[in-house]
């Protein structure tokens, strides 16, 4: 939790029944919440007014029906008036609906904890950092949504008037911009520090993805060995653990689990600080060569305005990680808008009353499914059926499924998308040699069905081998192979690929385990073998201005 994050504040007279809820609330927000309680009317204004901000970031209010000093709907009918962006809602024992723009939730912790991640995207912070106005419901501003929510950046989004210009007009901090790229966003939001060496800089590490891995090696590269350091990264810092709606839950140091977005807001702040690492958002790695000394150059084009161009560094760390499984399908037609390869808490806005599919049978697609399920009709497809899931999530499933608001699917797949620019449905039939084809009326389908490792740009077709790019061995699933899992390992160090000073690290490596923790542990230990790397090679080094090239000063003067 940080000082800027926004505020939920709790109310109820039963200390016990409140810690409780305070518990599952923190369990369900994951740390990205500033949670506080009171016992009273009195106690909630007096915990507020601790909080000087408390006008731009009570984000959420809830209140028991009944407190020792007064009724919670009076109660929270004053919190509207002074603080009339927060969402509001009472603990209740009854299902209605509210009409007074405060929200129902059943009195129990559970239903508490479901209820935060609605009650979060129905606040509207008085000031936000990022005022949007322009068409919703496009594809352009789907990019835009998914940005500020996995940067955790607040916004609110005022819709074009009808017949108006197309444009998308995005204000940071005063200044305005008209259909801004990533690349713009991140430079106004100062996400991460401008970097001041230019590109052709000479650096000592390029490394490849800002997922977990990544960012744990640019910050041991930094802090213990003293390297300069480049990340570049296609998309958005964190990796595929930004795009989960499951908590972290195994993670050192977050006994109540923390979010993939959290995870990485920290470690950017963290790589932030440090002078030696830049970051390059938008750029997406075409190609890997030798240069000369012995270092590599990283091809690279920019996805914000296609420039191309190269990187040089001493040594490399591919920590490039996964990137969805796509649907093979009859005809490869696929609509601009409405198919979906990750499933965040903001969709939920809008899909509410709509009608989505969920292709995949795993945790994920439960998880999303279950998510949807509260103001939306699923039909939930699977090949393989649901057996992979958790059987919590499959209990969960087949209660919503009684309720008629999932519908399941199993043994069938989807053969084609229909619409143009937007999904207006799916064709789905079994997976035997069945013809039958059904139609279900959709307008988002999310394909939650794995990923398989970034590497197709490290293999080179015939024209790239003779232009001189470098080809990374790979497993018959393309993970990268390291150090005993090559042919020819014998002298390779730890998480070192078949190219020497070429290192691998996180989900694209082989036997990964996908997990979030042996991601960041290995970009550690791989940096361990980059320091051996370089003493043994310090001509590599050419960078004057890192710590490091003066470090091994004594050894480069002394190799032949």
């Amino acid at each position: 939790m940080s000082t800027d994050d926004p505020i939920l504040l709790l109310v109820h007279s039963d200390p016990w029944v409140r810690r409780e809820l305070v518990e599952e609330i923190e369990l369900w927000s994951s740390g990205d919440l500033d949670v506080i309680s009171a016992g009273s009317e009195h106690e909630a204004y007096a915990a507020l007014s601790g909080k000087p901000d408390a006008g731009d970031r009570l984000a959420i209010v809830i209140s028991d029906e009944k407190l020792v000093d007064d009724n919670g709907r009076n109660f929270l009918s004053g919190i509207q008036k002074r603080f009339p962006a927060a969402s509001l809602a009472i603990l209740t024992v009854q299902n209605e609906t509210a009409t007074d723009g405060i929200h129902q939730i059943p009195s129990s912790p559970e239903a508490t904890g479901r209820s935060i991640r609605p009650l979060r995207l129905a606040w509207n912070p008085p000031n936000p950092r990022a005022i949007a106005k322009g068409p919703a419901g496009t594809r352009e501003a789907d990019i835009l949504e998914d940005f500020f929510w996995r940067t955790s950046t607040t916004f609110t989004w005022t819709p074009g008037d009808p017949g108006s210009e197309n444009d998308i007009r995005i204000t940071i901090d005063g200044e305005e911009y008209v259909n801004p790229t990533l690349e713009d966003l991140f430079k106004a939001l100062e996400i991460f520090r401008e970097p001041e060496r230019p590109l052709k800089h000479p650096y000592d590490l390029v490394i490849v993805g800002a997922g977990p891995a990544g960012l744990s090696a640019a910050l041991s590269a930094s802090l213990n060995v003293g390297l300069s350091s480049l990340i570049i990264e296609s998309h958005i810092p964190g990796g595929t653990a930004t795009t989960s709606i499951n908590l972290i839950d195994n993670y050192l140091g977050f006994p109540k689990g923390v979010s993939g977005t959290r995870l990485a807001k920290l470690a950017v702040q963290q790589a932030k600080a440090l002078d030696l690492i830049d970051f390059r958002p938008t750029l997406t790695a075409q190609y890997l060569k030798r240069g000369d000394h012995g270092r590599y150059l990283v091809g690279v084009v920019n996805s914000s305005n296609g420039h191309v161009d190269e990187v040089s560094g001493a040594m490399v760390l591919l920590a490039c990680g996964n990137k969805p499984h796509t649907l093979k399908l009859a005809n490869d037609r696929r609509p601009a808008r409405g198919v979906y390869y990750a499933a965040l808490p903001c969709d939920q806005i809008r899909e509410q009353g709509q009608s989505i599919v969920v292709v995949g049978g795993g945790n994920s697609a439960a998880q999303a499914a279950l998510q949807f399920a509260e103001g939306s009709k699923v039909t939930m497809v699977a090949i393989e059926g649901f057996d992979r899931m958790a059987q919590s999530l499959q209990a969960a499933i087949e209660e919503q499924v009684a309720n008629e608001r999932i519908e399941v699917l199993a043994g069938y797949k989807v053969t084609e998308f229909l619409g143009d620019e937007q999904l207006s449905g799916v064709k789905i039939k079994k997976a035997d040699r069945s013809r039958k084809l059904h139609t279900r009326h959709v307008s988002s389908a999310y394909i939650l069905i794995g990923g398989e490792p970034d590497t197709k740009w490290l293999h080179p077709n015939v024209q790239g081998l003779e232009n001189g790019e470098e080809k990374v061995e790979l497993n018959r699933y393309k993970y990268i192979k390291t150090d005993h899992h090559l042919r020819r390992h014998r002298g390779k160090l730890a998480f070192e690929t078949n190219l020497p000073g070429v290192f691998a690290a996180g989900d694209v490596r082989v036997n990964s385990l996908r997990r979030v923790g042996q991601a960041v542990g290995q970009g550690a230990a791989a940096v361990a073998s980059m320091e051996l790397y370089a003493a043994e090679n310090p001509r590599i080094l050419i960078d004057k201005t890192s710590p490091a090239y003066r470090r091994f000063k004594i050894l480069r003067l002394t190799d032949p």
